[in-house]
């Protein structure tokens, strides 16, 4: 029986490959970044493994890009995700939240 890859590996492989391309670098330029072998880097690339979590914010700073969008988890899917979680707090929570985050907004 043939194991399936979960989304997000696939699709974090997927758009590793893809913006290392698109910023003209090799495999070995990002392995040399981030002190890895090559073939590490190698599977990350190809969804046979995954890198460990400490990496993610490395490589969206070395990308320019989110740890978000490596994981191919979308604006849409991280608010809803918010709200859903606000939900389940108790209304005195969801109003301190609110008061927060409309101090932030006036900063």
């Amino acid at each position: 029986m043939t194991r399936q890859k979960p989304k997000a590996t696939g699709t974090f492989a997927k758009r590793l490959k893809e913006i290392r391309e698109s910023q003209g670098l090799l495999q070995a330029d990002v392995a040399r970044e981030l002190e890895i072998a090559t073939t590490t880097y190698s599977n990350w690339e190809q969804g046979r493994t995954l890198p460990a979590l400490t990496y993610l914010p490395a490589l969206a700073n070395y990308f320019g890009v989110t740890t978000d969008y490596l994981l191919g988890i979308s604006k849409d899917e991280a608010i809803a995700r918010v709200t859903r979680r606000m939900k389940e707090l108790p209304i005195s929570s969801q109003e301190a939240i609110e008061c927060l985050i409309e101090e932030m907004l006036k900063k």
